[in-house]
């Protein structure tokens, strides 16, 4: 008895993902705003070959939203490519424009979340972790000593007041992954 519950113990410990359940609604490519962007894939052996799960922001309406896509094929750039396609992308919140399909899903991923929250000069995070400027002259990227940037709005609630924040992201050369680091808040 003792040796089973020290196998089951250590399993446990072995494999854990997070699991949740979403409502998924298919859109279409004429309300996305933006190009998109923080591009985290997973991939894995599949009966067809490759099983590619691609995850993805996107802004709609100057609020990030998660999309996902998944593809198949009989090598991982095959099955990442047809992931990519964002015709096949599902928006992971609720959405209410007329062209609509929903369902709902049982997801497990080991992938991180990235969600929009405070950041500080220096913070290194994905471009999706700040809003855009709600400004749309002050949204394009520009360059800055060869190194691409972006300005970003922060809404902070104090004391039932809003407080807006801008600062400033710069993308990291060094990083190859799409990070980008927080330059300065005012």
């Amino acid at each position: 008895m003792k040796k089973l519950l020290v196998v089951i113990l250590l399993l446990s410990g072995v494999a854990h993902s997070e699991c949740y359940m979403r409502s998924s609604t298919r859109i279409t490519r004429s309300q996305i705003w933006e190009q998109p962007t923080d591009f985290q894939r997973l991939v894995v052996p599949d009966t067809r070959g490759q099983k590619c799960v691609l995850r993805y922001r996107v802004n709609i309406r100057l609020d990030w939203q998660t999309v996902e896509g998944v593809g198949y094929g009989r090598t991982e750039a095959e099955a990442c490519s047809q992931a990519m396609d964002l015709s096949k992308g599902y928006l992971l919140v609720e959405a209410t424009p007329k062209t609509v399909r929903a369902d709902s899903q049982m997801v497990c991923s080991d992938l991180p979340e990235i969600r929009v929250h405070p950041v500080r000069i220096g913070d290194v995070i994905w471009q999706s972790e700040v809003d855009v400027h709600p400004m749309p002259e002050e949204r394009p990227y520009f360059w800055y000593k060869r190194t691409q940037c972006r300005l970003f709005a922060e809404r902070d609630h104090k004391e039932q007041n809003l407080m807006i924040y801008q600062g400033v992201i710069c993308k990291m050369d060094s990083d190859r992954n799409g990070k980008w680091r927080v330059v300065d808040k005012y």
